[in-house]
């Protein structure tokens, strides 16, 4: 392995170890991954991501618009590269035969339409640990010339990432901020917003004003502690306050 990869792999190995939240450490990951070459990272549970069960790992930055697309169409139940990581070990490449043989008319459709979203050429790095639920590695980005060894260093970094996403979330349990509470009407703004709704749109479907509408949305936005109105959908489906 290179040198410079290795030592890369090193620093951010001891650094996982440190992290005391899922941002420092989703933060620091994705600082190293883009290095290699790679544009963005997910690191999760393979389970269904609308309602995540206790002991999951969802960290992930990927582009907004593609991952509430993914979640709207329900991909992770039919997700070629998450179930060819449920029966391996070792890492791949999204260009290995393991992934094109077999694949389905619509999975294939579904790698197209993630290339079309910028997500060309990955990596996968599964995670079969006992007493967790199994999981996956990714990092992806727009090109496929990747040194192979600054994949070596990303199948290092994936299993510590992984480790100290379960620690990190093992730790915080006790001390976690209870899951937001939106109000029927904020769940129902929400819920139209994933369906690609304008404010203008819901007022007249809700019988409500525009103003009201906005505020709705962004006092669900609040709550939620994101910034935008994509993050408020993709965070609302993944802790099962709003439905496919």
């Amino acid at each position: 392995m290179n040198l410079q990869y290795f030592q890369m792999a090193l620093d951010f190995i001891e650094s996982s170890k440190k992290f005391r939240t899922l941002d420092e450490l989703g933060v620091a990951f994705h600082q190293a991954t883009q290095t290699l070459g790679f544009d963005h990272y997910a690191c999760v549970s393979c389970v269904e991501f609308g309602a995540l069960p206790d002991g999951a790992v969802f960290l992930a930055d990927y582009p907004d618009d593609w991952t509430k697309y993914y979640l709207e169409n329900e991909y992770d139940r039919t997700d070629r590269i998450l179930q060819v990581s449920l029966k391996e070990h070792m890492p791949f490449n999204w260009d290995n035969n393991i992934i094109h043989n077999g694949m389905t008319p619509e999975q294939s459709e579904m790698m197209c339409e993630a290339e079309d979203a910028g997500l060309l050429y990955g990596v996968t790095v599964p995670i079969h640990i006992v007493g967790a639920f199994p999981g996956a590695v990714n990092v992806v980005g727009e090109h496929r010339d990747i040194d192979p060894a600054a994949e070596h260093a990303v199948h290092l970094m994936s299993v510590y990432l992984h480790d100290a996403a379960l620690r990190i979330s093992k730790e915080g349990k006790a001390a976690l901020k209870p899951v937001a509470k939106l109000t029927p009407r904020e769940k129902e703004c929400l819920q139209w917003v994933a369906a690609g709704k304008t404010d203008w749109e819901i007022s007249g479907i809700l019988s409500i004003a525009e103003r009201t509408v906005h505020t709705h949305v962004e006092s669900a936005k609040t709550k939620l502690g994101v910034n935008t109105r994509v993050q408020a959908v993709v965070k609302a489906f993944l802790t099962n306050l709003i439905h496919h």
